[in-house]
């Protein structure tokens, strides 16, 4: 039995490993839990949700590394507005494909953090990429007119992948989504929607994560 902690962005990431996530790796003998990123301290009480600065992140991969000391530590972090004091590779941002990017930004903060029981995971370019995976039944889960289905399949037409859909204030994944529906709640909707495209659509359409999925049901063998 390999046990792993996941530490990730916020409460929707948390619902998306809950129910999602953690029910198929436990078919890999993978037993998955996950909490959101610790912000701060006061009076006793932590703060959760959202990667603010690095050195926050690292003092609580560290600290569940420890604490765990039988247990996996993984990541499920944006790359969208990931802090700029985060560990980078030496190679200029867009010298190359944005995946092979990610993929060395990734092995940085594997090196900084310099332990083998950590598995780094930088979602590109952020959670709401995997929404656009089966954009038909994300507009279900939205309640999309036909008109807003046939945009949302405009967005996707346009890139490569879901995971290129590009990462400015004005047109990452989750700007598109509130241009398109105001009501749109991350957490309300974003668990809802990946519930009913599910990992098999998410892992063939989106191949970063496919990658880090792999990794993790292989932990086992």
């Amino acid at each position: 039995m390999i046990r792993l902690n996941i530490i990730v962005e916020g409460p929707t990431e948390e619902t998306f490993v809950r129910d999602l996530l953690a029910p198929h790796l436990g078919q890999h003998q993978v037993f998955a839990s996950a909490r959101s990123a610790e912000t701060g301290r006061r009076k006793g009480h932590i703060f959760r949700g959202g990667v603010v600065r690095y050195q926050k992140v690292r003092k609580d991969i560290e600290g569940w590394l420890k604490q765990d000391a039988g247990a996996l530590v993984s990541t499920m972090f944006d790359y969208y507005a990931l802090p700029q004091d985060f560990p980078s590779p030496a190679a200029p941002r867009g010298s190359l494909p944005i995946h092979e990017w990610v993929a060395q930004l990734e092995q940085s903060l594997s090196a900084d953090i310099n332990n083998s029981r950590f598995i780094p995971y930088i979602q590109l370019h952020e959670f709401e990429a995997l929404l656009f995976s089966d954009v038909e039944k994300t507009g279900s889960a939205l309640g999309a007119t036909a008109q807003q289905v046939e945009q949302l399949r405009f967005i996707r037409s346009a890139f490569e992948t879901p995971e290129h859909i590009n990462d400015s204030p004005e047109t990452a994944p989750s700007k598109r989504l509130l241009q398109l529906f105001p009501g749109y709640d991350k957490p309300a909707f974003g668990s809802l929607a990946l519930g009913r495209i599910g990992l098999t659509a998410i892992r063939q359409t989106c191949p970063h994560f496919a990658e880090w999925l792999s990794r993790l049901e292989a932990l086992s063998h």
